[in-house]
């Protein structure tokens, strides 16, 4: 059937539903493997059609139905709206003072923070929070801790994970452990206020580091106790710890329940232990068979070396938005190199080089019919190169970890007809061909399709290490909406 070069579509067809719905189906055709074009030189629309051949095309039901309910408001619409002119240029406003203030108070907001924290120089950084950050980022020829295990029980609910060393108090009840034969009391004492309300603890760990000299087996006790009241401190676990091989250190850990912090702490938001240890290896010369845990500053040790040996409370939670800071299992991980910098998957970029290699092969075989391709092509939706860089506004000093990351954004045109790899949704088609017909109706948009999270680890206004995954951050896939 040939194709004629115009249709004249005036008034008198709107009330032949037969000839309407014809038009529609080849004008739908045209658009999508033609060129067509809408104007009105008289009284009816006259759309100018130019095209070689007809094939056949395969379209969703629901998709077709929805294009006869929309295509004649839209030709009946554009008698009314004025067409927008592709060629105008369009006029970027000038940027506002303390706007970019307030992008930054925006991003603080969405991060959890009323302000900028302004971090003390010097703030000690748990080597257990760079190692457990270094390693799910994958990063793991960084972890320095030759003994560190991934607490996957603990983070497998939480999306944030804390820190907190204990108050460092010269107080006389804090006694070297382990001589032979007896047993010494030590109180440790932490201040959880920091943690925010609308977070739910949903497990802790108390890390406390042992000699790796200890020559004899001890028994430990930890205790739910105040220091202060009368109760019975409560009896939190009990173990033996044996003697090792080596003379390296290592650090007991003691899992703690979110129980212990859905009740009252005690006085201004303070959680206090008893640690208990009793030496098993009664010697007759009664000398000392290890060395004790680390519950103080030994006299004249620097603070840079007692930092990395201090008692640590560190608790896993969840603020109620995104994901945890693991997958689930069975889901692959995502891909990184060092330095917060991901690695690039074959996604819409392998796409768009790919696509791009072959536009510059059809361009020296076509000449100028594939450079308007390849122009086309580029000016697509698809994701573009991003990179946040902490240092240029000044937030390397409190945020830790990573310096910086790929955010990449979505730019690029929604012109009909919408290829598959555009993650159009049905409704973007439509809109779409219903704007290559009336120019009031605004093209669908370019916008992210698929986000991902990004793990920060950063000091709180608190000074308190905070490591949390934060949710979409970065765009992973772009789409016509």
């Amino acid at each position: 059937m040939a194709v004629p070069e115009a249709y004249q579509i005036g008034r008198r067809h709107w009330k032949d539903n037969c000839t309407l719905l014809t038009y529609i189906l080849r004008g739908f055709y045209l658009v999508s493997h033609g060129s067509i074009t809408l104007e009105r030189k008289s009284k009816p629309w006259t759309l100018h059609i130019s095209h070689s051949s007809w094939t056949h095309t395969m379209l969703p039901a629901n998709l077709l139905v929805l294009m006869v309910l929309l295509l004649p408001q839209a030709l009946s619409g554009r008698q009314e709206g004025p067409a927008r002119s592709e060629s105008s240029p369009s006029v970027q406003p000038p940027v506002q003072p303390g706007l970019a203030q307030s992008i930054q108070n925006l991003l603080l907001t969405r991060l959890g923070l009323r302000s900028r924290p302004p971090p003390r120089p010097g703030t000690p950084v748990p080597q257990y929070l760079l190692d457990l950050y270094r390693f799910h980022m994958q990063q793991y020829h960084l972890v320095q801790d030759p003994q560190f295990s991934f607490p996957e029980h603990h983070v497998q609910g939480a999306n944030t994970v804390r820190s907190f060393h204990h108050q460092d108090i010269d107080s006389p009840s804090l006694l070297p452990l382990s001589k032979a034969g007896r047993t010494d009391r030590v109180l440790i004492t932490f201040n959880v206020s920091s943690i925010p309300r609308d977070e739910r603890v949903t497990s802790a760990e108390l890390r406390v580091l042992r000699g790796g000299a200890a020559q004899g087996a001890h028994r430990v006790e930890l205790y739910l106790s105040d220091g202060h009241s009368d109760a019975a401190p409560t009896l939190l676990e009990s173990r033996i710890i044996e003697p090792s091989n080596d003379s390296i250190d290592s650090w007991e850990s003691f899992s703690l329940t979110s129980e212990l912090f859905e009740r009252p702490t005690g006085k201004a938001g303070h959680l206090g232990f008893a640690l208990e240890v009793t030496s098993l290896n009664v010697t007759p010369s009664g000398r000392q068979q290890g060395e004790r845990l680390r519950t103080r500053r030994s006299t004249g040790q620097r603070e840079p070396g007692w930092a990395r040996e201090r008692p640590l409370l560190v608790t896993y939670s969840h603020d109620g938005r995104g994901q945890p800071l693991v997958p689930p299992k069975g889901r692959p991980e995502r891909g990184f190199l060092k330095d917060g910098v991901r690695k690039q998957r074959r996604g819409s970029e392998g796409r768009d080089v790919g696509r791009r290699g072959r536009s510059d092969r059809r361009v020296k075989r076509n000449g100028g019919r594939a450079a308007k391709l390849k122009r086309l092509s580029r000016a697509r939706c698809r994701r573009h190169p991003l990179y946040v860089d902490f240092n240029d506004v000044g937030w390397n000093k409190w945020i830790v970890a990573p310096s910086g990351y790929h955010a990449f954004f979505c730019l690029g045109e929604c012109r009909f007809p919408l290829a598959d790899h555009m993650n159009s949704s049905s409704h973007a088609m439509v809109q779409t061909l219903v704007n290559s017909v009336n120019g009031a109706v605004p093209r669908a948009c370019c916008v992210p399709t698929a986000l991902s999270p990004i793990a920060m680890l950063y000091l709180d206004q608190h000074d308190r290490v905070v490591l949390k995954n934060y949710q979409d951050m970065v765009v992973e896939g772009c789409g016509c909406r």
